[in-house]
């Protein structure tokens, strides 16, 4: 009961925490905006790749879609399951943390840390999406059963599962379905990390059975995807898009540059903590402690998120695995220094009801501020699907103005910039690949193909972001050249230069 009820409040603080922030939020994260129309594509009936361009697996789009279907087309709906995904992570890092034997003050601490570190990029995206995955896999993994030296038994090591392993199966393969390249590393961690076990000729066998398990389950989402797309007669699209385009995205964010060397401290120190990992690797060959291969390789997996986009939104959802290796050597150095486990129990006891007092005080005056600050600010109920959506007046002035005249122009109108799916969700319009217009997002035939579309269609016109203003670094240069060269520009609306 004690702990059900310690449960239940890291629960709850978590989204008391997590709603204050989000929900106060302005419409001005891109990725928020380009989740949600996937999401709204498909509640609209269109389907993924064959009807919308985007370079990611499709099942997080295909279950927010359905969930907009029954709960409303709204933004604010998606930012519910933001609320409900980001705090069932934080959650299950603590219930890790606890099956870890990790002392609660570390743990609090650890989701102190992490939450303040999450709070800026907090949303409903894939990268979310796949870590909350890969946490249930690692609690999964870490075993229950240790020896008095804390050691896994040997008759512990590679003992089949079916149901278990099915199930890491089954959720590796989700990771695949939500992410390909990261879900690919995980799914390859779960099927074959239990090789680094093997201590003699007697246990392949029982590898080669885990293994086989592990791989049927990891196929079963894969295959329900495939069946989806091909009775959709979408293969083709997708293969297009999800693995021959991402050869056109030539952009990169060096990790070197951006994190290394980032401004921010806290980030530089934040861009070393990765080396943990290696550590973690080699301590399980000197240690011999499942719990340092478990964390190490799922920790690798995970960090591939931040290639080829080394920024701070990637990096902090990468570490999230790293911190929990990171405190669960903490916890190790600790339970040696200490002198005596009654000491350190008594350590815990204090440390940890009095970070539990200060969690809950921050976070309920957090929340006061937050409603208060909410209640200042300019509340959207005239652009559909931003319904109770903070927004400034201008924006909505701003995009009420581009919609008109889109609306009222006798072309199509295409908006070639990043931003152009807030322009075009409030008029329910979707055009392929200018609403997503980014390097790597635009199928096998990339910024040429753009362009001989554009060649081939006549009743047209194009807007572009005016000069003066700054445009996303994964901007299709290339295009935005040849409209500017072999268009005519014929005025201005809003920040967009018109062309036809």
């Amino acid at each position: 009961m004690k702990n059900r009820r310690k449960d239940l409040i890291v629960y709850l603080s978590s989204i008391i925490f997590i709603a204050s922030n989000i929900l106060v939020r302005e419409l001005t994260n891109l990725d928020e905006l380009w989740n949600f129309n996937f999401a709204n594509c498909v509640s609209k009936g269109l389907i993924p790749y064959k009807d919308f361009n985007m370079v990611q697996t499709p099942l997080l789009p295909l279950i927010c879609g359905n969930i907009l279907k029954i709960f409303g087309q709204e933004i604010y709906v998606m930012r519910y399951l933001a609320i409900i995904l980001c705090s069932s992570i934080l959650f299950v890092m603590y219930k890790i943390l606890n099956k870890l034997k990790i002392k609660d003050f570390l743990n609090y601490l650890l989701l102190i840390i992490s939450a303040f570190l999450m709070n800026e990029y907090f949303t409903i995206d894939y990268n979310w999406a796949t870590l909350f995955i890969l946490l249930i896999i690692i609690y999964l993994e870490i075993p229950k059963e240790l020896n008095e030296n804390n050691l896994i038994s040997k008759n512990f090591l590679l003992k089949h599962d079916i149901n278990k392993d099915t199930v890491i199966g089954l959720l590796a393969g989700i990771c695949i379905m939500l992410k390909q390249n990261t879900g690919l590393l995980i799914s390859i961690v779960a099927v074959g990390y239990k090789i680094f076990e093997i201590k003699d000729k007697s246990q392949i066998k029982e590898f080669i059975k885990i293994a086989i398990n592990r791989v049927a389950g990891v196929l079963v989402p894969i295959i329900i995807i495939v069946i989806y797309l091909w009775i959709n007669g979408a293969i083709e699209d997708f293969i297009d898009y999800c693995i021959l385009g991402v050869s056109t995205f030539s952009n990169k964010i060096s990790y070197v540059n951006k994190l290394l060397n980032n401004e921010n401290i806290i980030y530089r120190v934040l861009s070393i903590i990765p080396i943990m990992l290696v550590v973690m690797f080699i301590l399980y060959f000197i240690k011999k402690q499942e719990n340092y291969l478990i964390l190490s390789l799922y920790g690798i997996a995970e960090f591939v998120i931040v290639y080829p986009i080394s920024d701070e939104p990637h990096l902090i959802i990468a570490l999230c695995p790293i911190f929990i290796a990171t405190v669960y050597l903490i916890n190790k150095g600790l339970e040696k220094l200490v002198p005596s486990v009654h000491m350190y129990n008594k350590i815990n006891f204090v440390l940890s009801n009095t970070i539990v007092a200060f969690i809950l005080v921050v976070i309920f005056l957090n929340a006061h501020e937050k409603i208060q600050i909410y209640k200042t600010l300019n509340i959207n109920h005239e652009l559909k699907h931003y319904t109770e959506i903070p927004m400034e007046e201008s924006q909505i002035q701003n995009i009420k103005k581009i919609d008109d005249y889109i609306l009222n122009a006798n072309k199509n109108v295409y908006i070639l910039d990043a931003q152009a799916a807030i322009y075009m969700i409030p008029i329910d319009r979707y055009n392929k690949n200018y609403d997503m217009f980014l390097k790597g997002n635009l199928g096998s035939r990339g910024e040429e193909g753009q362009i001989e579309n554009l060649k081939s269609d006549v009743e047209k016109i194009v807007l572009i972001l005016n000069n003066k203003y700054s445009r996303n670094w994964q901007n299709p240069e290339n295009v935005r050249k040849y409209i500017i060269q072999n268009m005519n520009y014929v005025g201005k609306v809003g920040a967009f230069d018109i062309y036809e």
